[in-house]
């Protein structure tokens, strides 16, 4: 049996290895480079161990093939090579991912699949994902740790994600938000509801308990760094302190995750019932699917080829500062860089910045959107609101308010721009990358920011229109390069 499933497994899966080593080597860089993700080199031995557990189950069970789960593969890798022409990095790695299991479904069919189904499925916590859900996070946490305060009777004053107290000021940072505790709890409950519970209801609500309790506890954790420094008058709750005293917490909220498994665990079943025999598969078959999952792998590896090598149009980089005098934002902390050229203008009297930069999409060392880039310095600003606007000439933007720890605020509204299509929505800008680099067709894209602290609207609407004009301009230069 394991001869004849190790035979089927190994050329398919070193196929698979050599097709998507680049999504699967950044996703590893991820693990080790981000203290949220250092779990995800666990899920991989995890996976290994339940497959373990039930090899005993699968003796009795012939490998077949399933078609269905080759066409779904096929879909697969044309998402992954999707992903992989628009820079999303999390969609590249859930569909690498997402191969495998149809790639596994394929070659060795449904009945062996059905008792593996939760390992594979828990693969999918090896994707470093997550990251989105922060500033909620920091939100929740600062409306927990308020709402706990006014409970304490401790004076605070909130301002975004600033709070001062009488002796002191805390801010919520992206490092405060718990995804880290949010992250590990998530994948350990999800074990555990397996391991621990029988019946589907118990198992969801015990993940639904392993989301929602470290997400409230973050909050208690944090209302006790600003009690800590409320009674020690600052001296205690920074630094080694806040760190000693966070680990602890997150220790604490494991043993309570570990308690209420076991607590309400169900009995585990005495007996395995296995699935019918399927009927036998020949060997044209097998050799059937085992040739389409290498056709599959060939054309996407000659397209992903075709990505790899494509060139952009030449040009001259270079990063043009209008009327750098004027420009008296500094505290403003736009960043975008590798841009092939940005320009920054003041308004005359300093209340205002126009900010662009723009970006070859074939270009290899920086792109549009990324997690390098950065709209304020997330130092010293925080989001007090964010909504969608509707500018001149029917571009859709961001407009968001931001506040800093000496009580300043400013607005910042910002657009992007691929070739002719307009929008602050970064998945549709990516999709519209990634059909230029798909049909292999040149194109540039565009940021274009405008920070003020004292304009209204119509002033500031003026501004858009230089803005929009810039554009305009831009596009025209571009077509005729």
């Amino acid at each position: 049996m394991s001869d004849r499933i190790g035979f089927r497994l190994a050329l398919p899966v070193i196929g698979w290895l050599w097709l998507f080593w680049p999504s699967l080597s950044n996703m590893v860089n991820v693990w080790a480079h981000s203290k949220t993700y250092e779990h995800c080199f666990l899920v991989v031995p995890i996976c290994l161990w339940l497959v373990w557990r039930e090899r005993k189950a699968i003796t009795p069970l012939r490998p077949s093939v399933s078609w269905l789960a080759a066409a779904l593969l096929a879909v697969s890798c044309f998402l992954w090579l999707l992903a992989r022409a628009a820079s999303i990095g999390l969609f590249e790695h859930i569909t690498a991912i997402v191969s495998l299991q149809l790639l596994l479904w394929t070659v060795l069919g449904t009945a062996i699949i059905r008792r593996f189904w939760f390992p594979l499925l828990y693969l999918l916590f090896a994707v470093p994902f997550g990251e989105s859900l922060v500033p909620r996070l920091q939100i929740i946490t600062a409306d927990l740790s308020v709402w706990l305060l006014n409970i304490s009777q401790i004076p605070v004053y909130r301002e975004g994600l600033y709070l001062t107290i009488p002796n002191g000021r805390f801010y919520v940072a992206e490092a405060c938000s718990g995804i880290r505790f949010l992250m590990s709890s998530v994948a350990l409950g999800t074990l555990f509801a397996y391991l621990q519970f029988t019946r589907v209801y118990k198992r969801t609500l015990f993940v639904a308990f392993s989301f929602i309790f470290p997400i409230i506890a973050n909050g208690i954790r944090a209302y006790g760094i600003v009690m800590i420094g409320y009674f020690s008058n600052m001296e205690y709750a920074a630094g080694a302190d806040h760190l000693v005293y966070g680990w602890l917490f997150f220790s604490v909220v494991i043993l309570v995750i570990f308690f209420t498994a076991s607590l309400f665990s169900d009995p585990q079943a005495s007996s395995v019932d296995l699935p019918q025999q399927p009927s036998a598969v020949s060997a044209r078959q097998t050799w059937g699917a085992l040739g389409m999952v290498a056709l599959i792998f060939i054309a996407t590896a000659l397209w992903k080829q075709q990505l790899d090598q494509s060139q952009p149009l030449l040009s001259n980089r270079q990063t043009d500062a209008i009327n750098p005098q004027s420009a008296t934002l500094t505290e403003w902390g736009i960043s975008f860089p590798h841009a092939e050229r940005s320009q920054r203008q003041s308004t005359a009297d300093g209340k205002a910045e126009l900010y662009t930069a723009r970006y070859n999409i074939w270009q290899r060392d920086g792109e549009l959107i990324s997690s390098t880039n950065q709209l304020f310095n997330k130092d010293i600003w925080s989001v007090d609101n964010s909504q969608s606007v509707t500018l001149p000439a029917g571009i859709h933007a961001k407009s968001m308010t931001v506040s800093n720890a000496k009580g300043s605020s400013m607005r910042v509204i910002y657009w992007y721009c691929v070739n002719g299509f307009c929008s602050s929505n970064p998945l549709a800008i990516k999709l519209m990358k990634a059909s230029y680099r798909l049909a292999g067709q040149q194109g540039v894209s565009d940021v274009f920011a405008i920070a003020s602290t004292e304009l209204n609207d119509d002033q500031i609407k003026d501004i858009i229109d230089v803005g929009t004009n810039k554009h305009s301009v831009i596009l025209k230069n571009s077509h005729q390069r």
